[in-house]
């Protein structure tokens, strides 16, 4: 049913004005960035809005100077690896870049931003052809743009087009791909495709990209590197792990839980812990925690300082699973934690992933005798480290030079593509403003929308929608 929702949107935005198209096709983005369907670019919906939208912009006549380096995000956060990979890559330039927000951002997050680029722009503008207009003026100012969009940023993909459409050559667009495992839009007005991990190296077989493509790998802080020891030190053994709840959920057949009983099982000592996770919503948890009242414990949430002062205490970092948590593997590797794991669907996103084992009896050969450590940490600084991302990154924006993916080279493929695909009832949420904006848009679509979730999110759909529709409401009675 949600293909079928796609295909009619799909049409609607071919045959809607500009400022209607651009509207249902950030629509269009987010719910193709929220539920995989196997469709994970849209260049040619992008070229027919470029063309659409040309002669509704001016692009101001390019002068003498360019500004030279501009990186634009659609909203940058105080948290979150998207925000970080961005700072992270703006310091890396040999002199001052600017920055461009497409969409908004929290004063607090300009300010920390400030210390990353000389100068920061918000665009303008409360409908989507004036907001166009506003990125386009900046746009063409400069003559390098590196993207770290949205996936459903469809309106700076758009502007973009029409200013290579204008300039041709004469801009260059770099697009970072952060979110390298779903949807996204931009991948027709990308000169070139950075690439940050294996598993988005052959997802990328699957979209219709005629650009050049340059690895860049997520930069990892390792100056202070640590060869773990070999075996725990601590006469309890404590394993622990952390990330977002979804990450831990059961799905496809696979499932964290019978790793966490089969360590407390097989060693009497051993005690678990779950960072990130909820206690109270995530109920497939209970059974084990019922199981070990005093071994397995979740936390929700654990601030900084006292989640790294839990972290020196454990001997064992075990990844999240069925969805990993991507780099924080390796920077538990590198501050001198033993680091276990089981090879993920998705996978490839630093050499640490070669300490993973395909089943349960292997992991606990992994925690019982611990594999050799130093190859894999010098492996991680040579493709990870700040330095090596750096080098690959101005070789591309300075030299033109492009970098081949050494994590695809190294680390054997047994990922799935598909596996985030729906095999029944859709149960990856949509955001609430998709969804109410769906219901102002065409209320049968957005029925259909709903119908198409199993029960539990679509009744969690139905409380955030009125929620947000009641703070709508109590704000603008002021």
């Amino acid at each position: 049913m949600m293909k079928d929702v796609i295909e009619q949107l799909h049409g609607r935005i071919l045959g809607a004005e500009p400022g209607q198209a651009l509207e249902q096709a950030r629509l269009y983005g987010a719910l193709l960035w929220a539920v995989d369907l196997g469709i994970y670019e849209a260049a040619a919906l992008e070229r027919h809005l470029v063309a659409q939208c040309v002669g509704l912009v001016t692009v101001p006549v390019a002068s003498g100077t360019s500004r030279g380096c501009l990186h634009v995000v659609s909203e940058p956060y105080m948290q979150g690896g998207h925000t970080r990979l961005m700072e992270r890559l703006a310091h890396m330039h040999e002199g001052p870049v600017d920055l461009l927000v497409a969409r908004s951002a929290k004063p607090q997050v300009i300010e920390r931003l400030n210390g990353y680029f000389a100068h920061i722009e918000v665009a303008r503008g409360d409908d989507p052809c004036t907001r166009l207009q506003s990125i386009v003026d900046t746009l063409s100012q400069y003559d390098k743009v590196v993207l770290h969009i949205h996936p459903d940023d469809i309106i700076t993909t758009v502007a973009c087009g029409v200013l290579k459409q204008q300039r041709g050559a004469a801009v260059t667009v770099y697009f970072v791909n952060h979110a390298d495992h779903v949807f996204s839009f931009g991948a027709s007005v990308a000169d070139v495709y950075f690439e940050i991990s294996a598993y988005g190296h052959h997802l990328d077989k699957k979209k219709h990209l005629t650009c050049q493509k340059s690895f860049l790998a997520i930069p990892i802080e390792t100056s202070g590197a640590k060869v773990p020891d070999a075996a725990p030190t601590h006469e309890r053994i404590k394993v622990f792990s952390a990330a977002s709840a979804a990450k831990y959920k059961p799905h496809g057949g696979l499932d964290m839980r019978p790793s966490i009983t089969a360590i407390l099982d097989r060693f009497p000592n051993a005690e678990c812990w779950i960072i990130g996770a909820n206690p109270l919503t995530n109920t497939w948890w209970w059974a084990v925690k019922l199981r070990y009242p005093t071994r397995f414990f979740i936390r929700r949430h654990l601030p900084y300082k006292d989640y790294l002062a839990f972290a020196e205490k454990a001997d064992f970092y075990l990844d999240s699973y069925p969805i990993p948590g991507g780099t924080a593997f390796a920077e538990q590797l590198l501050k001198g934690r033993r680091c276990v794991g089981l090879v993920a669907p998705i996978q490839g996103y630093s050499p640490a992933d070669s300490l993973k084992v395909a089943g349960v009896d292997q992991l606990l050969a992994s925690i019982d005798q611990p594999q050799p450590i130093a190859p894999v940490v010098e492996a991680v600084q040579q493709v990870n480290s700040v330095e090596a991302v750096k080098a690959r990154y101005l070789a591309c924006i300075e030299r033109g030079e492009y970098s081949e993916n050494q994590l695809a080279a190294m680390l054997p493929w047994s990922g799935n593509l598909d596996f985030m695909k729906p095999t029944g009832k859709v149960t990856s949420m949509i955001p609430a403003d998709v969804f109410d904006a769906l219901c102002r848009m065409d209320t049968k679509l957005a029925l259909r929308v709903l119908l198409s979730y199993a029960w539990v999110p679509r009744l969690k759909i139905l409380i955030k929608v009125t929620l947000l529709r009641l703070a709508k409401f109590a704000k603008a009675r002021g």
